[in-house]
């Protein structure tokens, strides 16, 4: 990894990753790619004294410090440390300073989520869905909504969908109503079935879903639209 700040000779073990990180930046980079392990004991004086005394950063080790005194939250660390170390870009600081509001009082299947979205932003697709189903294969062992849920496996199948995989998609699509009776869900699932031309899932959703003709008739209007604006694209970039 690239570093702009000093690269220290001893490491700092961070346990829960069993691996030892040298810069600020490495630093910065677990925080942002590892939210869901991060809590506020991370932020110790083992931490600060590590940043002040290996990485010479005497500043930014005080003003941690300064945000402990004054009983800061895990979001008000990772905040502020991901601004000094110039490693992110705003949109991307903006996005990891939304969704770690409130952190501390998360359980592990929120905290996890927040990091297959911040995944799932960045396009790491793969890694958002392992978080994704993680968090479905342990559904029930925390006191979570079921619309929490729902939007998990909602996610999982626009990521199906993502890699046309229609049947996998409109799967969790119909877990995402069963768990969480939401209309997005219903219609997401007649979209997958006329886009990937299987009347087989479209029948079963119509009826499950009691969608109307004419709700139909609206679908496949926008389906055609989407298709030919694609097509027109591809005309274009010819």
């Amino acid at each position: 990894m690239l570093t702009a700040s000093k690269q220290s000779t001893n490491g700092y073990r961070i346990e829960s990753l069993g691996k030892n990180v040298y810069s600020l930046e490495e630093i910065n980079y677990f925080i942002y790619n590892h939210i869901n392990l991060v809590y506020r004991d991370f932020f110790s004086d083992r931490l600060f004294d590590y940043i002040e005394n290996e990485l010479e950063l005497k500043r930014l080790a005080a003003s941690l410090r300064n945000i402990a005194s004054n009983s800061g939250t895990t979001g008000d660390f990772v905040k502020y440390i991901l601004n000094e170390s110039y490693y992110y870009n705003g949109r991307e600081l903006a996005n990891i300073s939304g969704l770690v509001a409130g952190i501390d009082t998360m359980g592990s299947a929120e905290r996890l989520k927040i990091q297959g979205d911040s995944y799932y932003r960045a396009g790491y697709f793969n890694s958002a869905l392992k978080c994704y189903l993680e968090i479905l294969r342990n559904i029930g062992t925390e006191d979570v909504s079921d619309s929490f849920y729902g939007r998990v496996a909602y996610a999982v199948g626009t990521i199906y969908a993502m890699m046309f995989m229609g049947k996998s998609a409109n799967t969790f699509f119909s877990y995402a109503y069963d768990l969480s009776p939401d209309p997005v869900y219903a219609k997401a699932c007649v979209y997958m079935s006329i886009i990937s031309d299987d009347d087989e899932e479209l029948l079963k959703s119509i009826v499950k879903y009691k969608i109307s003709d004419d709700e139909l008739d609206t679908i496949r209007r926008r389906v055609r639209a989407t298709r030919h604006e694609i097509e027109s694209q591809d005309d274009t970039a010819v």
